[in-house]
């Protein structure tokens, strides 16, 4: 979902708008609720059930549920602010540098935050305070003038999948339990907790600028920590000397430790890569390097292999994903089984799998024949939705205008003939097929400010994209982005994407209307009737689309809103009546890559920009 959130942004002011976006169960990003009157949104993060916002302010909110394993809390459909003990304001009331966050961390069950004055707080209930954590056995400096370099300054917390973790200056990575209050515990009798329990993740506790302590001889040899994950079994870090660090978790009744930290190889044996970032949540991380060379692994297939090879294992190799290279990739963002790709050029690419057809790549799913056009394959009794292996080259982009949700659905009914692209869209039940339409598809919607809006830009517009992407954020099956629109650019888009209405005579506009309305009535209806005959098709080609059902009550009359054949249903028309300019436009036909011409009676759809040659780049394609 995604909502504005009030004033700020770029170029002048009511033109460019700032946008929270996330999805809850839908496969096309929509704005959040009441989110505009927080003020200016400063950071956004998805938990396992719930979205988080950051104000300017330092305020934080919550929506959904921050703990979806405990019972009793109830989902929050609005922003609802995160309180702090009695005494304390919330920083959207009255600045106080106790409770006002500069920092915070979503994890799975539980949010970790740093204030001003360097307080950590841990929520794990939407509804209670916070609990201001303490250490037993690690100095923290609590006070507005500490700098980075002083002993016990926090530089950064982190709430990871069941830990939480603090870089804390002269001691390093710290690990605990996360605090929760008790269900039946009253407000006020605990504000704060000692933290008994703790490991130190050995040999990060090594600072550049001169300090009054002395570093630990291993630690001189790793470098400072510049930033770290934790991960469900791993924390991983990497260090200003550019290499990346991994540590295992050890937390049992016997010992809570993290094991012997050991060096992740990047690239080829002989290769030397230079680090400058890690990002990852629950088993997933990436690493990026200073040569624009993103690797992706996994805690099982990677780390495992680090702590613990087998006879027969091999070297680490981490994934290098096509699409993610020297693609001025920002920051990725993961969640159980999919992850996104924000690019510097302000949009996002998907990746992974789509659980159930929850929606979470961004991509239109649930199974319908509209993911299937994106790329999306849909396998096992859960309709669990992978991308197709092409998609690995050039990704597959999230689109947040509402008309390409409606070309994308216009194009899988089949376009203005569906009887004339029926074979072809049989065909996409071909792996390879269904890969080049998609790519196709994708080029097509890249290019949708070229096509409908580019020659009417005004001397006012800045040089970004009329949706530009400042963060993006996923964890669980969801996911969520901040997001800047340009009011102004967006509108003439929109309206570019509708047929423009006819100037007619005054004296003869009434008896025009009613010609006009009676041909346009006369003209869906036959194009929909036909489109109706091909949905049953349609059903068995792709095991079933829940947007069709010829046998359904009312299903021919395209008055009814839930029909097939109200034009609204399969993007030919506007919500106001107004054909969309691609109202004739026909499924594409293709000359596909190993030379067969896709069957039809139109002529070949042009590649925007050359047919991509998949040979030897995506797995599985010969």
């Amino acid at each position: 979902m995604g909502a504005p959130f009030g004033r700020g942004g770029i170029g002048p002011a009511g033109r460019r708008r700032p946008v929270v976006r996330t999805r809850q169960h839908v496969s096309w990003p929509t704005e959040m609720e009441n989110a505009e009157q927080l003020g200016i949104i400063a950071d956004m993060q998805c938990g396992g059930w719930s979205t988080n916002l950051l104000t300017s302010k330092g305020g934080l909110y919550s929506v959904g549920v921050m703990d979806g394993i405990f019972v009793g809390q109830p989902a929050k459909s609005k922003p609802e602010r995160l309180r702090y003990p009695a005494g304390l304001p919330h920083p959207n009331e009255r600045y106080e540098p106790a409770s006002a966050i500069k920092q915070f961390s979503a994890g799975r069950r539980h949010i970790l935050a740093l204030s001003d004055a360097g307080y950590i707080w841990s929520w794990s209930h939407i509804n209670m305070p916070a609990l201001q954590v303490k250490f037993l056995n690690v100095d923290t400096v609590v006070r507005e003038n500490a700098g980075p370099s002083t002993r016990g300054y926090v530089k950064k917390v982190v709430a990871g999948w069941a830990k939480s973790a603090a870089l804390v200056v002269g001691t390093g990575i710290v690990l605990w339990e996360p605090l929760a209050r008790g269900p039946r515990q009253p407000e006020g009798e605990e504000d704060a907790v000692l933290v008994l329990e703790t490991a130190i993740c050995p040999g990060t506790d090594f600072q550049k600028h001169p300090t009054s302590f002395q570093p630990s001889p291993a630690s001189l040899k790793i470098g400072e920590v510049q930033n770290f994950i934790c991960l469900e079994h791993y924390i991983i870090f990497n260090t200003h000397l550019g290499k990346v660090y991994a540590a295992k978790i050890v937390w049992d009744a016997q010992s809570k430790a993290l094991d012997d930290v050991r060096e992740l190889p990047l690239g080829p044996e002989g290769e030397t890569k230079f680090a400058t970032d890690v990002q990852g949540s629950f088993r997933s991380f990436a690493i990026f390097t200073n040569d624009g060379t993103v690797y992706t692994g996994n805690q099982d297939d990677h780390l495992r292999l680090l702590f613990h090879p087998l006879p027969g294992d091999g070297t680490i190799s981490l994934n290098r994903i096509p699409a993610l290279q020297q693609s001025q990739v920002i920051s990725i963002a993961f969640g159980d089984y999919h992850f996104h790709a924000l690019h510097a050029p302000g949009y996002i690419t998907s990746y992974g799998t789509e659980p159930q057809s929850c929606g979470c790549l961004g991509l239109r799913g649930h199974q319908d024949p509209d993911g299937r056009i994106r790329g999306l394959r849909y396998q096992g009794i859960g309709g669990d939705g992978r991308l197709v292996p092409h998609a690995s080259l050039h990704g597959r982009r999230i689109w947040f205008e509402k008309e390409k949700e409606k070309w994308i659905t216009f194009l899988a009914s089949g376009g203005r003939d569906p009887d004339e692209a029926t074979e072809r869209i049989r065909m996409l039940s071909e792996l390879k097929v269904q890969g080049e339409v998609s790519e196709w598809i994708e080029q097509e919607g890249n290019a949708w400010e070229q096509r409908y809006g580019g020659s009417n830009d005004t001397p006012d517009d800045d040089d970004l994209a009329t949706y530009f992407a400042l963060s993006v954020t996923a964890a669980g099956w969801h996911s969520g982005a901040l997001v800047l629109v340009n009011e102004d650019k967006a509108k003439r888009v929109s309206e570019a994407c509708l047929e423009a209405a006819k100037n007619e005579p005054e004296d003869d506009a009434v008896v025009k209307a009613e010609e006009t309305a009676q041909g346009d009535q006369i003209d869906n209806r036959g194009l929909l009737n036909r489109a109706l005959d091909y949905a049953g098709d349609l059903v068995r080609w792709f095991n079933g689309s829940p947007r069709t059902d010829p046998a359904g009550p009312n299903s021919r009359d395209p008055t009814n809103p839930d029909a097939f054949v109200n034009p609204q249903n399969h993007g030919a028309v506007s919500e106001d009546g107004r054909s969309y300019v691609w109202a004739q436009d026909s499924f594409p036909r293709l000359r596909l890559a190993n030379g067969e011409e896709m069957p039809g009676e139109i002529d070949f759809s042009e590649w925007r920009y050359g047919r991509p040659g998949w040979e030897g780049k995506v797995e599985g394609y010969h």
